[in-house]
């Protein structure tokens, strides 16, 4: 064989030991960028989901905050709307007319006085009031269920409250507006806000 067949069957053998060499490295190389491709997939889909999960998550905080707002305004609103209902309440009570403002105060005075030496004090309107008439009245209609007649008013409360406070000895019995309101609104709240807002 010849030195030049013999350089060029070499010759030969190398391009094609290169053309395959090459061929293995574009085939790695294909492999290590699909690879490469589906890890960035994978990743890309795993950082979207923790994105779109925080959005959610961010979103549903978002909402619940908001709620909750929306219901202490809410709550507020109606605070308001039954502390101006127990106001007017009371404010009508306060100003009904003398007869029947005298004959529900009648009314209570006799079914808690019990001994007749009881003081009832009272505002000094709701005294002139009851001076005269009223006194005589209530003084008979005690002496009537056999209590003695020994009661007597005493202006001592604030000029705007109604209603009476009884002294019987050592006892005293709040029947004023005031304390009949606070009293009762806890009992009546309840009755108030499902009228107001049923």
């Amino acid at each position: 064989m010849a030195l030049e067949d013999i350089v060029r069957n070499i010759k030969a053998k190398a391009t094609q030991e290169i053309k395959r060499i090459k061929e293995e490295a574009d085939k790695e190389g294909e492999e290590i960028i699909e690879k490469a491709r589906e890890e960035a997939d994978k990743v890309k889909t795993r950082i979207l989901y923790q994105l779109e999960s925080q959005a959610e998550e961010g979103k549903r905080k978002l909402v619940i905050r908001m709620r909750s707002e929306e219901r202490k305004k809410l709550l507020i609103h109606k605070r308001k709307l039954m502390d101006e209902a127990f106001r007017q309440a009371k404010q009508k009570l306060s100003s009904l007319e003398k007869a029947e403002y005298l004959s529900l105060i009648k009314r209570s005075l006799i079914s808690n006085i019990d001994s007749g030496e009881e003081e009832i004090i009272v505002s000094p309107r709701d005294e002139e009031w009851m001076e005269g008439n009223f006194i005589k009245d209530l003084r008979k209609s005690l002496k009537e269920t056999g209590t003695t007649d020994e009661v007597r008013l005493s202006p001592e409360l604030e000029p705007q409250e109604r209603g009476f406070i009884l002294k019987k000895k050592d006892v005293q019995i709040n029947c004023t507006f005031s304390n009949l309101f606070f009293s009762l609104r806890d009992e009546l709240e309840i009755e108030v806000a499902r009228r107001l807002f049923s």
